[in-house]
Order: structure tokens, then C-alpha cells, then sequence
């Protein structure tokens, strides 16, 4: 991003944006002081019981200490084992804290040790981690520190006193005690008394003076946190109350300069508030606004109403489009939202509602829709709109038990049409005819353009045989009229294949294949007919199962389950050499192979057959470049090229690019191409031919001999190999015009300098005679069986690698 565009940026970022932005911040500084304050007085409260706890241990300490001295003192005197005991036991409190101070200033801390430390010493289960946290945290603070030193000065003494319980219980066992030995110990002890009591009173006084000093630092910092707390709190309220007035100034402004219509309303309905733009909506000016209801501008279809007849609010809520009703009655479409906005002062709720114009933008939905679902020339619905009219009839069908009829409409005279009067005249005839046959259907009928000159009718709550009944009338007064254009007249001669809609219709597809295999079969009977759609018609069976096979040779395509296989073409005369044409099988899910006569004629006859031609072209290619030392193996790879593809300019552009990717597969190549694909397409023909010369390819004319009696097109046609049609040869064994027939194509081929191939070599016997005539090359079940492509290769090594 550029300086001017920060610039921009940081210019439209309004100062209310800023304060939005800032609020969260604000409120988490408010946030941060209440927990403060709240954790210094829960700071102030734990140290006050922490320095308790301590004070109340000092007392434990100060009495275990007194019992000591007390019982040792009696024990020195009178020698009793229990005050010895009582010594002991009443000594262990001033060690138990004593050790827990130290497990406390290890590195690492033993916090079991201190515990155990703490309730050795008497201390109170409850206060035990109060001591140890007061004591890690506060050892060496003011007073504190004080108090600790005076501890560990006082302990000193008290393992003076443990010294002087084991002296006296190893002298007593020794010997009995002399009046001075006893009055010595007795000194002894009320001299560690006497110093352990000031200590006892120092520590108790430090301790108590720092948690003095600590709980006023405490207050301090709480009365502060809560001064600071006030004050932002202040400033905060202060600023948002400022905002607030600001933005109802600023609302106050938008709401009456908004190019959006603006609307306030009560629990009435009656309009409260209402803006210009909403006026410019109306066309109603303010005051007029103020008088209104909102039952007097909805519509009264938009207008959602309760059971009792009152507004029902909720659904007016709902955001969506609704229509406002202006003052010439006239409508205006406005895209709506609304939600209730509480009123100044607590005198309820209002609804507030926001109304953008959006009527253009509504027409223009309107008009792309209806561009969307219907046909821009003749202004009939299009496929879509028929698919999806379809499926709501098959939902009455399946559902309801309801029988329709479709009908699929093909014109017979469109392409003369456009052909010799030009295509504004086509287009007149379509329109013409749509207007014809609509005027023929019932009011609950529908009548649709599939595309081209084809067109859809549906006839509701109508069997097949009623169908029909009422074509056969739309038919003849459709033959009654007629479309003329500049002095010619043209019939309006259609096909028409019907199908029922009942419940074992499959969908919307299956009644559009249905319906134009109907068709098709009229128009193959000699058009201008009516042909229904049953299960039990042959011809209707024929073209079903011809496009099951497409179906399924396009499936196989796409699943690579279309597998090369090869023929060899052996030279009569020479070295054996390995050419062959490439054949194609199908196999399908269940692994069956299936010949090309299974499946190759429904490609052909329904236009699908180059999708064959690429797969196999691009198959070949794909062999040689998995094998390159295969291409060089190989004289002649054989490839047929149907009609179709030699006449589509795509394929031709197709094979050309595919060849460059694969350079030298093109001199290896011969394309082979029928002669009546040639004679039908013979530019086209050309075209192709001279393209993948250019390349080196080389090409056979196929099947020649089965096209007209004259060959002057050879003249035009650069071919490099005639493949003489089988016809003429496999039966040349039996005599008869075959042999000088097929005696004349070969002294042609030589003539011209063309390889000659003989085609359907099935025995030795035809062999002979083919060499007597002067055939190059045969092929036939005699030479070569068809087998895959990769096995006859491997063949071909193996044979090759075999010593002579």
C-alpha cells in the first residue's frame, strides 16, 4: 500500500470508528483495576491472617519454651524421669519450626519438610501455608527480616537447652547429684530464661510492627486503585455520554439525509417518525407521512396478519423484499428489514424499519430470470425451464398417480428454409410455427423450444393414446397452413414423438431420450408423422439399444477400456516386413471384448464415431512413445479415419498437434480412409489428406472399388496405398468377373504408382491368384489372424531374434 493510500485510509477512518475501536481497551483498563483493587484487599486480608498465624505459632513457641525450662529446672532437683520427658517433648516445638525455616531457605525449597516443620510446632493445619508463603515471600522484608534473625538468635538458646537436657541425663546416670552441681544446673537454666525472654518479646513486637507497615502499604495502594478506578470510570462515562449525544446528532442527520427510506412505527402500525427519502418513495410528503398507517403503505399480500387480524409482528421482521403502495397507486419494490428500538423515557417499544428502493434492480432480476428460463426468439420457455417443468410433472405422476403426455416437435422444412431464403426467414418460420401450435394446446398445456427446430409440448392429466388423438388433429391443422416468405409457401410439416408421464417414468433426461427416439423413428419413416414412444416397439428398441451401445462406447473412452488389436498386411512378393492396420475392441465391466461391428455403426449413425478415431490415434501414439524401438521396427502402422472426422476440421487440428508432440511417429503412419467418405467429403477429403502429407504420413484409400464407376477424383486425391475392397476378393476363388475386376484396379494402382492391398484374404488359393495379377500386399484371416497390438509386436521380436 502506497502513502497516499494509508493517507486515504487513515482520513476515512472516522473519529467514532476510532472510539469503537478503542472500547474494548477501555473497558479491559476497567476491568484491570477492579481485579486490582479487589486483589490488594484480598492481599491486606491474607497478610493480616498470615502475620496472625505467626503470632499465634510465637505463642506455641514461647509456651514450649517456658515448659522447658520449667521441667528441666524440676528435673535438677528432683530427678524425675517425667519432667526429663516433659522437657523433651515440649522442646520439640521450638525444633520443629526451627527445622521448618530451613527447609524453607534451601535451594531447592522442601515444602513437605516445612510443612511437617510447622505442624511439629503446634501450628494449626489451616494456617500451614499461610506460614510457608508469608516466609518465602517476606523474609527479607522491612521488620520481617528482623524478626527472622531474632528466630535464629533464640534458637541458639534453645539447643543451649537441649545441650543441658542430655548433660543432666548423662550425669545423673553417672552419679548422684552433689547440692552444688544441682544449684550450677539450675543457674544454668534460669540464665537461658532470662535471655530468651527478650528475644521472644522482639520477635513478637518486629512481627507485628511489619504486618502493621505491610497492611497500611496495602491500603494505600487500595485507595489509590480505587481513586484511579473513580476517576477513569468518570472519564469513560463522561466520553461514551458525549459519543452518545453526538452519534443521536449525527442519526438525527443521516436518518433525514439517508437516500434510504427510514420508518418508525408503533404498537398501532400509526408512523411515528419517517424520512425524505421514504417521502421521494411515496410520494407523500413529511406531514403526509406523520398521518399514515402502515396497513395504508404495505401491500396488503406483504402486510403478514395473525389469526385475530392484528399486525403480526414477527414476520414483519423478516428481512426480504416487499411492495410499498404510493399515492397513485402504483408500486414501488423495496428491499425491507426491521427490529423494535426502545423509546426515550421507557414509554415502550417502536419498530424501526429501513426501506431501499430496489424496483429497477427488480425488474432487471425479473427480466434476467425470464431471459433465464425462456427462449429470446420466440419467446417460449427453453430446455432448463422444460427440465424443470418436467420434473414437477413426474413429482404428480409419482406422487399423485397423474398421467401426462410429452411430445418432442422436429420441423421437416426448417433447413430448406434457411437454406434458400436465409436464416431471418428461418427465424421468421420458427416464430411462426410457435405461434401456430400454441394456438392448437389447451390452457393447462405448455409449449416449449429444446434448441434449433425442435420443440417440446406437454399435455397435462393426458394418456398416450389421448395424446395421440389430439396430435393427430394439431397435425393436420398445422398441414392446413402454411409460412410464406417473398412468394413461396412453406408447409408446417413436423415429427412428433410422444411419451407418457406416469409413475415409471425414470426423469426428466429419460422422458427427453424417450420422446426424441419417437421422433427420430417418425422422421426415419418418412417424416411429417406421429410416432408414440412403447416399450414393445422394435423400431423403438433398435435405436434404444444402438444408444445403449453409445452410451457405453463413451463410458469405455472414458475408462480406457478400448483395447487395440492389429492384422498384419503381408507383401506378396519380397522380404517379409511388419505393417498392420490397427483394430479396435471394446471391453466392457464384466472384462468381455465386444467387435467394432457391435458398437462402431450406433457411433457412426448418431455422429460420436471421432470420439472413437481420437482414442485410437492417441492410443497408437502413446505405444510408440512407450516403445521407442518399436517405431523403428515398424514399416506401416495402419490407422482408419471415419467420414466424420475427416470432414471436422477439429479433428484434423487434433491429429496434427498430437503427431508434433510425437515426432516420427508420422513417417510410420498411414491413415486409412474409405472411398466413400471420400466421394461425400472430397474438399474435406483433400484438406486432410494434404495436411498429414505435409507431416510424412502416408494414406490408403479404403474399400476401394465400392464407390462410383468412374475414378477421375483419383486424379485429385495424393493417396499412396488402394486397399481393394473385400468384396471383390473373397470370393475370386470362385471365378466370375471378381478376378478382372479386381485384374483392372491392380494394373490401375500400377499405372498411378500406387501400393495395392488386397483386403478378406481368406485361403492360399485367392493368395495365387492375387499374385498372378499383380497384387502388392494381402490381408485376411489367411495371413494373419487379428490379436492384440503388443502380442503381435512381441511376435514379431521373437521371430526376429530366432537365428536363421
Amino acid at each position: 500500500m502506497t502513502h497516499t493510500d494509508v493517507s486515504t485510509t487513515e482520513a476515512a477512518s472516522s473519529p467514532d470508528d476510532r472510539n469503537l475501536r478503542r472500547l474494548p481497551a477501555r473497558v479491559a483498563v476497567l476491568i484491570a483495576l477492579s481485579a486490582l483493587g479487589a486483589l490488594l484487599i484480598a492481599a491486606i486480608l491474607e497478610t493480616q491472617a498470615g502475620a496472625t498465624a505467626y503470632i499465634v505459632g510465637e505463642g506455641h513457641w514461647s509456651k514450649a519454651q517456658q515448659r522447658a525450662v520449667h521441667s528441666l529446672y524440676r528435673y535438677a532437683g528432683h530427678v524425675d524421669p517425667a519432667d526429663l520427658a516433659d522437657a523433651r517433648e515440649a522442646l520439640r516445638v521450638p525444633l520443629g519450626d526451627r527445622a521448618a525455616r530451613q527447609a524453607l531457605e534451601r535451594d531447592p525449597v522442601d515444602l513437605a519438610a516445612a510443612r511437617a516443620g510447622f505442624l511439629q510446632g503446634g501450628n494449626a493445619p489451616q494456617d500451614i501455608e499461610r506460614l510457608v508463603w508469608m516466609y518465602r515471600l517476606l523474609h527479607d522484608a522491612p521488620y520481617f527480616r528482623e524478626s527472622v534473625r531474632l528466630w535464629r538468635e533464640a534458637e541458639a538458646e534453645i539447643d543451649q537447652l537441649v545441650v543441658l537436657a542430655d548433660t543432666l541425663e548423662a550425669h545423673r546416670a553417672r552419679r548422684v547429684p552433689d547440692e552444688a552441681s544441682v544449684l550450677a544446673y539450675k543457674r544454668q537454666i534460669t540464665a537461658i530464661d532470662a535471655r530468651l525472654r527478650p528475644k521472644e518479646l522482639a520477635f513478637s513486637r518486629s512481627l507485628a510492627e511489619g504486618a502493621h507497615f505491610l497492611r497500611r502499604m496495602l491500603l494505600a495502594l487500595s485507595a489509590a486503585a480505587f481513586v484511579l478506578l473513580c476517576a477513569y470510570a468518570l472519564h469513560v462515562m463522561r466520553s461514551t455520554l458525549r459519543r452518545m449525544r453526538d452519534t443521536e446528532s449525527e442519526f438525527r442527520l443521516a436518518f433525514h439525509q439517508s437516500m434510504v427510506g427510514m420508518l418508525k412505527v408503533d404498537r398501532q402500525g400509526r408512523f411515528t417518525q419517517a424520512n425524505e427519502a421514504l417521502g421521494r418513495i411515496l410520494g407523500m410528503s413529511l406531514t403526509e407521512l406523520r398521518m399514515q398507517r402502515l396497513a395504508d403503505v404495505l401491500h396488503v399480500d406483504d402486510l403478514p396478519l395473525d389469526e385475530r387480524g392484528a399486525i403480526d409482528w414477527v414476520r414483519l421482521q423478516e428481512p426480504g423484499e416487499r411492495r410499498l403502495l404510493r399515492r397513485d397507486g402504483t408500486v414501488r419494490w423495496v428491499r425491507w428489514s426491521a427490529s423494535w428500538v426502545g423509546v426515550r423515557g421507557g414509554r415502550g417499544e417502536q419498530l424501526f424499519a429501513l426501506a431501499e428502493d430496489v424496483s429497477e434492480a427488480h425488474e432487471l432480476a425479473c427480466e434476467i430470470a425470464h431471459q433465464a428460463s425462456h427462449d429470446e426468439l420466440t419467446g417460449l420457455i427453453n430446455r432448463r425451464e422444460i427440465a424443470r417443468r418436467l420434473d414437477r410433472a413426474l413429482e404428480t405422476a409419482h406422487g399423485g398417480g397423474q398421467r401426462h403426455a410429452l411430445c418432442f416437435i422436429d420441423l421437416d422444412q426448417f433447413k430448406l428454409v434457411n437454406d434458400t431464403c436465409g436464416h431471418e426467414a428461418g427465424d421468421r418460420f420458427l416464430c411462426h410455427f410457435a405461434t401456430r401450435l400454441a394456438s392448437q394446446l389447451r390452457r393447462g398445456d405448455w409449449l416449449g423450444r429444446l434448441g434449433g427446430d425442435e420443440f417440446a409440448v406437454l399435455l397435462h392429466d393426458t394418456t398416450l393414446d389421448e395424446a395421440e388423438a389430439a396430435l393427430a388433429r394439431v397435425h393436420a391443422a398445422l398441414a392446413g397452413q402454411a409460412f410464406r416468405w417473398n412468394g413461396r409457401a412453406f408447409g408446417l410439416n413436423c415429427c412428433v414423438g410422444v411419451v407418457e408421464i406416469n409413475d415409471e417414468a425414470i426423469d426428466a433426461d429419460w422422458l427427453l431420450r424417450a420422446a426424441d427416439a419417437a421422433c427420430y423413428v417418425a422422421k426415419e419413416e418418412g417424416r411429417n408423422r406421429i410416432r408414440c414412444y412403447r416399450d414393445a416397439d422394435p423400431s423403438l428398441s433398435r435405436r434404444r439399444h444402438e444408444l445403449e451401445w453409445v452410451a457405453h462406447t463413451q463410458l469405455a473412452i472414458a475408462e480406457d477400456r478400448l483395447v487395440l488389436y492389429a492384422q498384419r498386411i503381408v507383401p506378396l512378393e519380397g522380404p517379409p516386413r511388419l505393417q498392420y492396420e490397427v483394430l479396435v475392441r471394446l471391453r466392457d465391466r464384466e472384462g468381455r471384448l465386444h467387435a467394432p461391428g457391435v458398437f462402431l455403426p450406433a457411433m457412426e449413425r448418431y455422429g460420436q464415431v471421432m470420439a472413437v478415431d481420437r482414442f485410437v490415434l492417441m492410443a497408437v501414439c502413446r505405444h510408440f512413445a512407450r516403445n521407442p524401438g518399436r517405431l523403428a521396427g515398424v514399416e506401416l502402422c495402419h490407422v482408419n479415419v471415419s467420414a466424420q472426422s475427416v470432414a471436422d476440421p477439429a479433428f484434423l487440428e487434433h491429429a496434427g498437434a498430437l503427431l508434433d508432440r510425437h515426432p516420427g511417429v508420422a513417417a510410420r503412419l498411414c491413415f486409412e480412409i474409405t472411398e466413400t467418405a471420400v466421394i461425400a467429403n472430397l474438399d474435406d477429403a483433400c484438406r486432410f489428406i494434404e495436411a498429414m502429407r505435409v507431416r510424412g504420413c502416408r494414406i490408403a484409400l479404403d474399400d476401394f472399388g465400392s464407390g462410383l464407376s468412374s475414378f477421375a477424383y483419383l486424379k485429385r486425391l495424393p493417396v499412396d496405398i488402394l486397399k481393394i475392397d473385400g468384396a471383390f476378393v473373397r470370393d475370386l476363388g470362385r471365378g466370375g468377373s471378381d478376378l478382372a475386376l479386381v485384374r483392372s484396379m491392380s494394373q490401375m494402382g500400377q499405372a498411378l504408382g500406387k501400393v495395392t492391398i488386397a483386403e478378406w484374404v481368406e485361403s492360399e488359393a485367392v493368395m495365387a491368384q492375387l499374385r498372378e495379377v499383380g497384387i502388392g500386399c494381402v490381408q485376411g484371416y489367411a495371413v494373419h489372424v487379428p490379436c492384440p497390438l503388443d502380442e503381435l509386436v512381441d511376435a514379431w521380436d521373437t521371430a526376429c531374434a530366432e537365428p536363421a
